[in-house]
């Protein structure tokens, strides 16, 4: 029997005692090891036990040990026990079976509960619910904090992270970084990577891993010694998207953008749109009175804080407006991008009767908080200044959302964005046609010669009608007219700040849909910019570009972009070669081009809600495999209750995996055919 290691708190070792030769039940077969005095020998075993009573005592009691003292015990009947050895030996064998099939099935619930515990809960909570599973269970489930965060940390969180690595391979992928601060102030660069999946048959953007950014290393530094660890070719990556404002990913001296390039000349960078969205309306909304967004604000503060107000309220407004259901004013909040076009619609909805009510405050009252606010919705310039903005707004809140969104079509997401810097300039710029991308960047929209008068601007529909009930001096009107171009034009402004630096290439990927791949008037190959972000045989590429319409494809609607490469890829002719594969993943290599910033942004958001003020000792290795545990059932489309531990994870579930365990994170909750 092999010695068992010292117990965690054990400073002295036992010694053999002469005294168990005395004993019964020992003294049978117990013996002494000449020249080490910390073990025992069983001369019936002819094996070495630690010489600790305990360990004497069960290996007394182990089957091996009576097998062998029956087999020398009954000499006199040799035949007779020797059959009885053998059935003894079988259902011996029989049991090991059975027990080792046991252990196996405990450790596969072990392995669920760490799954389930990464997905939903604070590790602390193991320590109670792996006793109840195992009492429900009839099983001997030892599940606590120490050993459930060792398997997520050593077991199922690198299992999984090489099931990623694996399935990118030496394939084309793209990089989405974003820098972040946790609540211990440790700087952080969260890595997304977006990849075609051969395994899933679709595009994933999944997380790759955290980086610590420390003073002594530059982020450029610190991502290439990532890549070089996880084995992915920088030369592979097709784009990075970052913050296009923070000057140590983007700036012009020693930046990640300007080594990327140096490594990759054929790479593209894109810059965030989603966030920037929110700051572009926001320096826009500065252009209009201040009044507006205190007023909109102000009045979710006068009820958000009084439930006696609330209740009057209510009561007004079933009193106006039978049979309608009553909705609360929504709160206008930072953390949330775009939130003031809800709340403007809910405000603009109810909005005479707040009026009323206000009124009806100030008059009982003497309320001064509900005096300012009946005068300022009294004022129709306020109501003015809300039905210009409310339109403005809720488009760019509605291509906001569509940029949070994985499925839609990649390639129709910068247009929605172009299209709407194009809407802008065209509402306030003189009359122009606008033949490319390019021209509509290019356009001098800080030239005042190319300014409309005030007169001419396109304001709205709703604005113009509101404008003439409202019967204000022609002094107002212009002034409000001024201020409402200002804003617009400021819009447009901030969004060519943040417009990608190579548009030609994103305009030319709008070729790659469908219905202009099939379509006779589809454009040449060689006209199309995105070709020079392809090392392979461009005459070979040409070819397949040529004969596509020669087919008859299945997905040929453009929201089905990635099942139509997919199935272009995949195509074969007669002979049973693949036709037109070189197209198809160099296409499906563009596709991975990260438009949509929302897997890193929402990544982030669970770096924050699982490393919180009470759980501020939480460890980086924790908290990264933590996310690649959720990453991985995120990107396979299941929910931890259909968690299934690969043999991977249960071979390396023994009694050696605490051995890779660091000591300092012991404790860490404690507070080029891809076809």
């Amino acid at each position: 029997m092999a010695p068992k290691p010292l117990g965690k708190w054990e400073k002295y070792g036992k010694r053999y005692c002469r005294d168990w030769e005395r004993e019964t039940g020992l003294k049978e077969w117990i013996r002494s090891v000449p020249g080490d005095d910390t073990k025992a020998a069983c001369k019936y075993c002819a094996c070495e036990i630690r010489a600790h009573h305990s360990d004497l005592v069960a290996h007394s009691k182990t089957k091996k040990h009576k097998r062998h003292v029956a087999l020398f015990s009954c000499s006199s009947d040799m035949k007779k026990h020797s059959f009885e050895f053998e059935v003894e030996n079988q259902n011996s064998f029989d049991d090991d079976i059975t027990q080792v099939k046991m252990d196996q099935s405990v450790n596969v619930c072990a392995l669920k509960l760490a799954a389930h515990i990464a997905c939903n809960m604070s590790i602390f909570t193991v320590d109670h619910l792996g006793c109840i599973v195992g009492g429900i269970a009839e099983k001997d489930i030892s599940l606590h904090r120490t050993k459930c965060s060792t398997l997520i940390r050593n077991v199922i969180g690198p299992t999984v992270h090489e099931e990623l690595l694996r399935d990118i391979g030496n394939g084309h992928y793209s990089l989405i970084i974003d820098e972040s601060t946790d609540v211990s102030a440790q700087k952080q660069l969260c890595l997304i990577v977006r990849y075609f999946s051969n395994k899933l048959k679709c595009i994933v953007s999944s997380f790759a891993g955290i980086i610590n950014l420390t003073r002594s290393g530059t982020i450029t530094e610190a991502l290439l010694t990532f890549l070089n660890d996880n084995k992915l070719n920088i030369k592979k990556c097709v784009g990075i998207a970052a913050d296009g404002f923070n000057t140590s990913l983007c700036g012009n001296k020693n930046s990640l953008l300007k080594k990327f390039y140096e490594l990759n000349p054929c790479g593209v960078f894109i810059k965030y749109v989603s966030y920037s969205l929110y700051l572009c309306s926001s320096k826009a909304i500065d252009m209009l009175p201040l009044n507006i967004e205190y007023m909109v604000s102000r009045t979710y503060l006068w009820f958000s804080h009084s439930t006696f107000h609330q209740k009057r309220y209510h009561e007004l407004y079933a009193a106006i407006n039978v049979g309608e259901n009553f909705l609360k004013i929504l709160q206008l909040t930072e953390t949330r991008w775009l939130s003031i076009s809800p709340c403007i619609n809910r405000v603009l909805d109810q909005y005479e009767t707040l009026m009323l009510h206000f009124q009806s405050i100030r008059d009982n009252e003497r309320d001064y908080s509900a005096e300012l606010l009946y005068q300022m919705y009294s004022d129709p310039v306020n109501r003015l200044y809300l039905v210009f903005l409310q339109p403005l707004i809720q488009e760019a809140n509605r291509i906001n959302k569509l940029l949070q969104f994985e499925t839609v079509n990649p390639v129709n997401l910068i247009a929605e964005l172009m299209l709407f810097y194009q809407n802008l300039v065209q509402r306030v710029m003189k009359p122009c046609v606008f033949t490319t991308w390019s021209s509509i960047v290019n356009y001098d929209i800080h030239c005042n010669r190319n300014y409309m008068p005030l007169s001419e601007v396109n304001f709205g529909s709703a604005f113009l009608s509101e404008l003439i009930n409202a019967n204000l001096s022609s002094h107002t009107v212009e002034t409000i007219q001024s201020r409402c171009r200002d804003c617009i034009l400021e819009f447009a402004k901030q969004i060519k700040l943040r417009l990608p630096p190579n548009v030609h290439h994103l305009e030319s990927l709008s070729a790659l849909n469908p219905s202009v791949v099939l379509s006779p008037t589809k454009p040449e190959f060689s006209t199309l910019s995105f070709l020079s972000l392809c090392r392979g045989d461009h005459i070979k590429l040409k070819q397949q570009w040529r004969n596509l319409d020669a087919v008859s494809w299945t997905n040929t609607e453009d929201s089905q972009i990635e099942q139509f490469w997919i199935e272009v890829a995949k195509h074969t002719d007669e002979v049973g070669d693949k036709d037109f594969v070189e197209l198809g993943l160099f296409t499906l290599a563009l596709l991975t081009l990260p438009f949509s910033t929302a897997a890193v942004e929402c990544t982030i958001s669970q770096m924050n809600s699982i490393k919180t003020k009470l759980k501020n000792r939480l460890q980086d290795s924790l908290l990264e495999n933590i996310l690649r545990i959720r990453a991985y059932m995120h990107r396979n489309k299941i929910c931890c209750n259909q968690f299934q531990p690969s043999k991977e994870m249960i071979s390396l579930f023994n009694n050696e995996f605490y051995a890779i365990a660091n000591s300092k994170d012991a404790t860490d909750d404690s507070e080029e055919d891809i076809f």
